[in-house]
Formats: structure tokens, sequence, C-alpha cells
């Protein structure tokens, strides 16, 4: 059995460009907002830092048999939890991120933590912790005011949360998804 931290993690981050508006809520609602940037988590808890030489190539392997994407962030759900709910941006369509998702696991079935729920991989960008009173309420306020944002996923990032930033989540290393035109080169 592999060793797993939780101070490690593949995810998929958007452009910086487009991470204002997420931010915006995130540094109200989100306690992890400091620790973590925006991001879609794909594999979580990972393998330690003193393994990534172990994993570099598995991951560039899996990145290469995936095309890039695009997606949007239009639309506010929530996963309900006993004592708080988490409120999150679901990133549509979700087709081909659930696709990176099964390589990555084909790849590394030692990590399939993120498919272990009840109802499998939901690709999530988390923005906040919210009450269940005030769930319906606050979620209902957030969708009003947002302004759909669609992006490319065109990398995957290994972080890990680093004594040089505060035990903050940096990224380690990127691997590029294979271009939208050389797919067909394949």
């Amino acid at each position: 059995m592999p060793t797993k931290t939780h101070t490690t993690a593949v995810v998929l981050i958007p452009p910086e460009t487009i991470q204002s508006p997420i931010q915006d809520i995130r540094k109200i609602h989100d306690r992890s907002y400091i620790r973590w940037m925006p991001h879609i988590t794909m594999l979580y808890p990972f393998a330690p830092t003193t393994e990534f030489p172990d994993v570099i190539d598995t991951l560039e392997k899996s990145a290469k048999q995936n095309s890039a994407f695009t997606v949007t962030l239009a639309t506010f759900y929530a996963f309900k939890h006993r004592k708080s709910s988490t409120m999150f941006l679901a990133p549509e369509p979700d087709n081909n991120i659930k696709k990176l998702h099964k390589t990555l696991i084909n790849n590394l079935p030692d990590y399939d933590d993120t498919a272990r729920f009840p109802n499998g991989f939901t690709p999530h960008l988390s923005v906040g912790q919210f009450q269940h009173k005030t769930l319906i309420q606050e979620q209902e306020r957030l969708q009003s005011n947002w302004k759909p944002i669609q992006f490319t996923v065109d990398s995957i990032f290994l972080i890990y949360r680093s004594q040089e930033t505060d035990d903050r989540f940096v990224v380690a290393e990127d691997f590029r998804l294979t271009p939208f035109k050389d797919i067909e080169n394949i």
C-alpha cells in the first residue's frame, strides 16, 4: 500500500486571469482560501513529495492520453455535510474531467480516494462553507450575481503544501494535456 498524505494533490487550476470573481467569493466564505488556490481536485490525498519522482512519468503519460477541453463555471451547487454545507461551482460539461479522472485512476489506482464517494467522482470547484439554514438564500444570492466563466483546461497540476509559503499549496509540476489540434495525430 502506498503512502498517502493530505499535503499533496493532483488538481486542475483555472488560469489566474479568470480567478478574481472566484477568489472574491472564497475570500469571504472559504476557510481554506489561504491554503488552497482555486482548483478542481482530481487525486487527493496523494503521494508525499519524496515520492514525486516515482509518479512524474505516470502523470505525464496520463496528461498526454487526454486532449485539452473547455469548461464553463456557471452554476452553484452544494454538498451537504452533517454540520454545514460546501458550496461549489460545477464545471460544465463535466464529461472530459471525468474522463481525465478515470485515466488518472487507471494509471495510479492506489490514489482512488476521490472516486470512493457514494455518487462517485463529482468535479467541483469549492467556493465556501455555509450553514444549512442560510445555504439556499446564499446560493440564490451568489447565482443571481454570477457571470459564467469559461476556460480551457490544458494542464493537470501536482501541488504540495510548502513551508516556504506558510503551508500554502504551490505547484510542483504541471503536465500539459494534448493540444486540441494534435489529438488527431495520436
